[in-house]
């Protein structure tokens, strides 16, 4: 799968030939979804070494599934309520945080999620290797993600990420990255077997596009549909619109309501002519009724302040009238005239006449001390004069600012009220204190008058011109800026249109090629699970856009036509889930070396069996496959055909004690007993030498059977003829010859073979076995112990065959 990045540059290098026009081609730009960073997630293909769960569901005390962290087949068998499920439900939640078997249920089926028997909180873990190479051995140092329950809800958790047995302060999403655990997810709990083809096609349709990578097309599809929507609802909203402004319109006795019935009521409205018509009635009307607002919120002088303004002035005149006919203004002016001749000494020091009456020597500076001193007695008594012209002279100043002159636009709206204002301005100029007073207070209230009256009147107006006609004229511009948008929306809709035609063009192309492995990859995982059912299942495929899409399964049965779900038993129903699910969760793509399949046997019989063995046998070269089950036949299957897998049991005692043990298979198990017997120092050595030559020889049998089993079916024979030939009784020569494909040779000639494979020493061993097994020993045997090694040697160069 190429990801957005790349996706995104071969379509914008192919926009160029597209035939798309320049706006068109503009537009799909637009609409491409942004691009997103990658997840800072681990790198290299994960594997899993162990799952751990305690306290979770069928499992009690802590109990510990081991796996071998690479590629191979393990199956983890065990009877119904063992806790066999529960490993594969605690992998699954440990790393995802859900489970499927409770997704869309009720809260009854959560409530048996805990142990009844074990009382401490709950833990699932899995501990996983990540392998940067080829050997798929875990190089990097193990990770272990766990999950902790710290109250009694489902949803009552958090995981820590350990390195080494210490906590790292990481999240799950830090070592395995969330979408492609959502996009490859590699559990296929039994629950969801028939979801996988009972759910929606469009969701099944959709999670296999996300893995062919064209995404980024069907979200680009998505928008421009989305796009295309808007466009249309635009122009049938404007279809709708017209309608009902036309009966508005027709309620209203004016000629200008008729002239825009006629300009809506054609094939295409006309705007211009209501566009002629709206600016019209903006022109003339439009400014009258500008006028007559601003004459409605005109605000007149403010009497209260002015009336107030005015009593000071009043007051502080009649004040300053007392002071100046008192001693106190006799002070204040006689002040004035001692300030004027001691100024008048102080700038002519040298001259002591009088510049009044021309007396010599009396301005001297005897004079000028008594003055000063008078003065300052006189200024004690001229204080309450200075306070009063003082107050008055405030009071004037605070007159003259308030006679406000009007607003700028008054002297062309109201001529004969700027009259009036003009009127009140000139009291600025007035300086007598009691004419100023008089003259304010009439023109205040002159004024003020007139503008109630204008104010008042101007509302009336208002009110008269907002009749009838001005809803129906805002109603109609409303109507014309949606006509507009309609418009506009015509070529805009054509050209998403040409857009979505080319994005399906292309998706079609791309989705062809590259979901054709993927089909190819289900047909082969289908023949192989159902090679002799009637139903065949042709090429599957992709079809449809938007809510048409769906996955296309073509079903025959005896070659005629026939709908998939209604001709196919449940066993075949299940075989075709497994054909869709295996091929997401092994993508090439993924980064889960691991597959974890519970309860896939179920409702299959013997021949789908054996088919499910071989499909996992073929996944297990590249994948680290591990199935629970708790039916025999799987793992009788894989015994029959000859197939490597590891077989782990496990059993659940009282109050939920699980263990997990691992079953041996019949070359390890006899190399494991020849070993105890060569490395038992108690046993006698006669028998020992008596003994030990046939556990070997059995380790060598069993070896050579299960290669015999895989050469066997490889050459198309079939498994009835299998078990008959691989157990009949004969010489392991004869065992050596259906595993190397040599048949019909003499057993001189078949040792000869097994010299050549792996050198003269297999042959002498082979030789020594057959002859210590038939008959007692003519010698010792010897190094024991070297006698198991050379048989290990053999049984695993014959195994690897």
């Amino acid at each position: 799968m190429s990801d957005t990045t790349s996706l995104r540059d071969l379509l914008l290098a192919r926009l160029p030939g597209s035939g798309l026009s320049a706006e068109e081609q503009a537009l799909l730009r637009d609409l491409l979804p942004a691009t997103q960073s990658r997840s800072g997630a681990r790198s290299g293909t994960v594997y899993m070494r162990s799952i751990t769960a305690s306290g979770w569901r069928g499992i009690g005390p802590a109990a510990t599934v081991r796996l071998k962290p690479g590629p191979g087949l393990t199956l983890v068998a065990g009877r119904n309520g063992s806790g066999k499920s529960s490993f594969a439900e605690a992998a699954e939640m440990a790393l995802t945080g859900d489970n499927f078997r409770w997704q869309g249920r009720t809260q009854v089926w959560k409530k048996g999620w805990r142990n009844l028997h074990e009382h401490s909180a709950p833990e699932v873990a899995v501990e996983l290797g990540f392998d940067v190479g080829s050997d798929g051995e875990g190089a990097k140092e193990p990770v272990t993600v766990r999950r902790v329950w710290y109250g009694e809800g489902l949803e009552e958790s958090r995981t820590v990420v350990e390195e080494a047995g210490q906590a790292t302060g990481e999240v799950v999403h830090d070592v395995i990255d969330a979408e492609q655990l959502s996009l490859y997810r590699p559990f296929l709990p039994y629950t969801q077997l028939g979801a996988v083809i009972n759910g929606p096609l469009t969701t099944l349709h959709d999670e296999i596009s996300r893995i062919l990578g064209l995404e980024l097309l069907s979200d680009t599809d998505a928008a421009a549909r989305a796009r295309a929507k808007t466009l249309t609802d635009t122009e049938n909203a404007a279809k709708a619109l017209t309608a009902t402004v036309i009966q508005e319109l027709s309620e209203v006795d004016d000629p200008r309501a008729k002239e825009a019935i006629t300009a809506l009521s054609g094939r295409s409205p006309d705007l211009d002519a209501v566009r002629a018509l709206l600016q019209g009635h903006g022109a003339a009307d439009e400014a009258h009724l500008a006028r007559l607002r601003r004459l409605a919120d005109l605000e007149r002088p403010d009497r209260p302040l002015i009336a107030k303004a005015v009593t000071r002035l009043r007051s502080a005149a009649a004040a300053a009238d007392d002071a100046r006919h008192g001693s106190a203004e006799d002070a204040r002016q006689l002040i004035k005239l001692l300030d004027a001749a001691l100024e008048h000494r102080r700038r002519h020091p040298d001259v002591s006449g009088c510049p009044v009456c021309g007396s010599t020597d009396l301005l001297d500076r005897s004079w000028a001390e008594r003055t000063r001193a008078q003065v300052e007695r006189l200024q004690t008594e001229a204080a309450e004069a200075e306070a009063a012209h003082r107050e008055l002279v405030h009071s004037v100043r605070e007159v003259h600012d308030l006679m406000r002159p009007a607003p700028a636009w008054l002297q062309a709206d109201e001529p004969s009220l700027a009259t009036l204002w003009r009127d009140l301005v000139a009291c600025r100029t007035v300086r007598d204190p009691r004419e100023l007073a008089d003259r304010a207070e009439r023109a205040e209230a002159v004024l003020g008058d007139a503008c109630d009256q204008v104010r008042e009147d101007a509302r009336r107006r208002v009110t008269a011109q907002d009749g009838r006609w001005q809803p129906v004229a805002v109603r109609l511009s409303a109507w014309l800026g949606q006509a507009e948008a309609a418009q506009a929306a015509k070529p805009a809709l054509k050209q998403v249109k040409a857009v979505r035609a080319w994005v399906r063009a292309l998706t079609d192309e791309l989705r062809d090629a590259r979901f054709k492995p993927f089909a190819d990859q289900s047909g082969q995982i289908w023949r192989l699970l159902c090679e002799r059912s009637s139903v065949l299942l042709g090429a599957i495929g992709l079809t449809g856009v938007g809510p048409q899409r769906q996955v296309s399964l073509p079903v025959s049965v005896d070659d005629a036509d026939a709908p998939a779900f209604g001709v196919m038993s449940q066993g075949e129903l299940h075989s075709l889930a497994l054909s869709l699910f295996i091929p997401r969760a092994t993508h090439q793509d993924s980064p889960f070396g691991f597959l974890v399949i519970d309860d896939p046997v179920q409702s299959m019989d013997p021949e789908k069996v054996d088919g499910l063995a071989k499909v996992l046998d073929l996944y297990a070269q590249h994948r680290q496959v591990v199935v629970f089950t708790h039916d025999t036949r799987l793992e009788e299957a894989i015994q029959r055909l000859g197939l490597r897998a590891t077989v782990m049991r496990v059993s659940r005692q009282t109050d939920s004690v699980v263990h997990v043990s691992s079953v041996s298979d019949p070359v390890s198990q006899a190399l494991a007993e020849a070993r105890a017997i060569a490395l038992d120092p108690h046993l006698p050595p006669e028998v020992a030498d008596r003994v030990l030559p046939s556990m070997c020889r059995l380790a060598l049998e069993a070896a050579y059977q299960d290669t015999a089993r895989r050469a066997l079916r490889e050459a198309g024979v079939g498994q009835h003829a299998i078990q008959e030939r691989v157990t009949r009784p004969g010489p392991l020569t004869g065992l050596a010859a259906l595993a190397m494909g040599i048949r019909g040779k003499e057993g001189r000639e078949v040792l000869d073979a097994v010299a050549r494979d792996h050198g003269p020493w297999a042959r002498e061993l082979i030789q020594g076995l057959n002859q210590a097994s038939h008959q007692a020993p003519a010698t010792p045997v010897g190094d024991r112990v070297a006698l198991v090694d050379r048989t290990q040697r053999l049984a695993k160069e014959v195994l690897a065959r």
